[in-house]
């Protein structure tokens, strides 16, 4: 069984994937395709027009109920019917805790084809304040008027098409989201947001342009956030990146670690095998 931190934490990380689909315009729902399927206890998230599987991803696996064979290949499914399809390829994410998979439910995942991913370890800390970070930037939690700049540096970052920028851009109407900016002069530096629910705080989307890179940027957003969420009375924050792996120098897993998070536990990732 999850134990209840574990439950409370991809509670909180599913309402911020949902948040992202449910606050994007319009227009740039109808450029990337987006869709957001609910199937029994799993959130579908999918875009048939950006591959990126930060927006191709099913969370909720086994967390409201035990995942079935039936409940995976509906899951799969989904993909095949609506998701992003080139060259006869398509990308997406089933997130999985293996351990709480019946032998039926691990045999779904063979049977629909899927293989193991790297996993992303998710992250806990308490809601203490953080430790000061030095940098020559300026932080700045911002408003709509720098949301476009943090769309952007956010899906360079993470290479999501320029088409979904306007995506990352609306979550700042939410506000459950902090939205923050690191600025040289007057030019955005570096991103990273705050998602707020219920006395619990989700960190994600920190990256920086890499002109910027090595001035301290996503340490001292971190900070930014972790006081933010230290003053809205936050009990626990929580974070993830991906699993520690040989010959991946780990920046973002180390930044983790550094700003007072512990390893929550290893969340598998289950998809179709990777394109060559």
């Amino acid at each position: 069984m999850l134990s209840e931190i574990e439950l409370i934490s991809e509670r909180l990380e599913r309402s911020a994937l949902e948040s992202l689909h449910e606050h994007c315009p319009a227009e740039a729902r109808a450029a990337l395709g987006l869709r957001l399927v609910r199937v029994k206890d799993v959130s579908v998230a999918v875009s048939s027009a950006d591959p990126s599987i930060l927006i191709n991803r099913a969370i909720g696996l086994g967390t409201e109920e035990p995942a079935t064979a039936e409940t995976i290949a509906e899951v799969v499914e989904t993909y095949r019917r609506h998701g992003y399809r080139r060259y006869g390829a398509s990308n997406y994410f089933i997130h999985v805790y293996e351990d709480e998979l019946s032998p039926e439910a691990a045999r779904a995942l063979d049977d629909c084809g899927l293989v193991r991913r790297r996993g992303w370890m998710k992250f806990r800390r308490d809601g203490a304040p953080a430790q000061a970070v030095a940098t020559d930037l300026r932080i700045e939690r911002i408003g709509p008027e720098w949301a476009d700049d943090f769309g952007r540096i956010v899906c360079d970052a993470f290479e999501m098409s320029a088409a979904a920028r306007p995506m990352m851009a609306g979550i700042v109407h939410d506000p459950r989201w902090h939205l923050y900016v690191s600025f040289d002069g007057d030019v955005p530096a570096g991103a990273g947001a705050l998602f707020v629910e219920d006395g619990q705080g989700w960190l994600e989307w920190g990256a920086t342009d890499p002109a910027f890179r090595r001035r301290g940027s996503q340490g001292a957003i971190m900070a930014a956030r972790i006081d933010m969420a230290a003053e809205l009375g936050c009990e626990n924050l929580f974070t993830e990146t991906g699993e520690a792996v040989e010959g991946d120098p780990q920046h973002s897993y180390g930044n983790i670690e550094r700003s007072g998070f512990a390893t929550l536990g290893l969340r598998a990732n289950y998809g179709p095998p990777p394109r060559a």
